[in-house]
């Protein structure tokens, strides 16, 4: 009876035992996560340069990272200079949200046809948009399509950027950045000096990068942004430069009575490879018929921002990695640089945007291009060469999503011959603009100051119209952050380019 007792007794102690030994456990577990929790806060208050990366997936499926944006302690002083001669475009893919993603946003085709370069045939192919093939920009394929005129078309993706500026081309000593808190020079004791700010309106993303212009909506600010009326996914921006065909044959325009026209059923403006670039057409034309070639798909002639996101693009770790494109030096003007295809994706390939056959031809070399961007000083001719009909460029003089106006200096009439001067001024008034590859490549208006002494020659006076890229002739002027002026009339050596913005 007495031995029962016990082993009752027994019982009851190892289960309080048992009990207490929980408890315990419970309690520990509590106060060593409650430190951990603690500590880990104390260890983020102690730099706010501690970036936290966070992942999830966002409405379009993607993975997205979260970056905790710095503020650093900023100095303003104008009077400071930065020697912008070198830099690196560091990018980052967003969502429509803004948010990073690691992967760019799926290329949009409303009704376009997917296309891949085919390695062993050294020519594209059809194929769909769940193609896993189709592009993968971190190797540097980028995403092609064909629409129904057969004309191709590449994808520029919606991202946000920041460039570092460099001491020397060595880029071993960061000197500056070009970012969303504006241009900032690194003093002594790495304190940062901002010597420009940044137009109203930009967006900032992550850690002080900006989301280019070219993809934001940018109602709000009356367009001064280079913007559209939405977010954009990105841009079809066409391979080659536009080149005619008449009853759908190829035209050469040899001169003003062939090129400068606008289109119709019979005339129609294309991107494809292997013939010559339309020139001799008027900055107006250019604008009226890149505007008209496919409605249903937002077609336009290429803005400035535009030109800056391909650039940018093309000079990033997505693209050449800052390796200069090679000229397309053709001086029948072929886009391309060849008239065979095959040659131009095999041979050729140094001249695109990304260094092979799925990046953009042309942008170097070929002919100027002229982009959707001005300056309204007065010059008497700009009426008669840029349009003032319904559909042309000077229907009126308003920001818009088709085209930018460029602030001039006041002592800018428009009746004046091209100088230095105004030319600088001129570049100075739009010093607050991003992502336009113009300020923050180059280091003034009127010479060869844009990275890779490339021209930097702003509009003004008699030349109120914008070009980019160079010609066949241009040499070292010509390349991805050259920028030029012109009366906007129609001329040998200038073509222009199609842009497709659509949801």
């Amino acid at each position: 009876m007495e031995q029962k007792s016990n082993k009752k007794v027994n019982k009851i102690i190892i289960a309080i035992s048992a009990i207490i030994i929980f408890v315990i456990l419970i309690v520990g577990i509590f106060f060593v996560a409650s430190y951990a929790d603690k500590e880990k806060e104390e260890l983020t208050n102690k730099s706010n340069t501690i970036i936290e990366m966070s992942k999830d997936k966002n409405e379009e499926g993607y993975e997205k990272i979260t970056e905790n944006v710095t503020e650093d302690n900023i100095v303003d002083d104008e009077n400071q200079i930065l020697d912008r001669s070198y830099g690196k475009i560091e990018i980052i893919w967003v969502d429509k949200k803004n948010n990073n993603i690691t992967q760019p946003l799926k290329p949009v085709l409303n009704g376009m046809n997917a296309i891949k370069f085919n390695n062993t045939l050294n020519n594209f192919e059809l194929t769909n948009e769940d193609d896993q093939s189709w592009f993968d920009y971190s190797t540097g394929i980028w995403a092609n399509a064909m629409d129904e005129n057969q004309s191709f078309f590449v994808w520029i993706p919606r991202y946000a950027y920041k460039i570092i500026y460099y001491s020397d081309k060595t880029y071993t000593k960061p000197i500056g950045y070009a970012d969303s808190r504006g241009i900032l020079k690194i003093g002594d004791n790495n304190t940062l000096i901002r010597i420009v700010k940044n137009n109203p309106g930009l967006k900032t993303v992550g850690n002080h990068y900006i989301l280019h212009p070219a993809f934001m909506n940018d109602t709000a600010s009356g367009f001064i942004n280079g913007g559209w009326d939405d977010n954009l996914d990105g841009i079809w921006v066409s391979k080659y430069e536009a080149s005619m065909e008449v009853n759908g044959k190829h035209t050469e325009t040899q001169n003003p009575q062939i090129g400068n026209v606008v289109i119709s059923d019979i005339v129609k403006a294309v991107s494809k490879p292997s013939v010559s670039s339309w020139r001799y057409i008027s900055i107006g034309n250019c604008y009226y018929n890149a505007f008209n070639y496919n409605r249903n798909r937002e077609s336009h002639l290429m803005k400035n921002t535009e030109w800056g996101a391909v650039a940018y693009l093309s000079y990033s770790n997505f693209g050449t990695g800052s390796k200069t494109i090679t000229i397309n030096s053709s001086q029948e003007y072929i886009v391309g640089d060849s008239k065979n295809p095959i040659d131009s994706f095999v041979y050729k390939k140094a001249e695109s945007s990304n260094g092979n056959a799925t990046g953009i031809y042309d942008l170097v070399g070929g002919a100027w291009e002229y982009v959707s961007a001005y300056i309204n000083n007065g010059y008497y001719r700009s009426p008669v060469n840029g349009g003032t009909a319904p559909g042309f460029l000077l229907e009126n003089n308003l920001n818009s999503k088709y085209k930018t106006i460029y602030s001039h200096n006041d002592a800018d009439k428009g009746n004046g011959l091209y100088n230095s001067n105004d030319a600088n001024a001129n570049y100075l008034a739009n010093c607050l603009r991003r992502g336009d590859s113009i300020l923050e490549t180059s280091t003034n208006g009127y010479g060869n100051s844009a990275w890779n002494i490339n021209a930097s020659l702003f509009v003004q006076q008699d030349v109120p119209f914008m070009l980019r890229g160079g010609d066949f002739a241009s040499g070292v002027n010509a390349g991805l952050f050259s920028y030029n002026c012109s009366t906007g009339q129609a001329n040998a050596a200038d073509g222009f380019r199609i842009v497709l913005a659509f949801k």
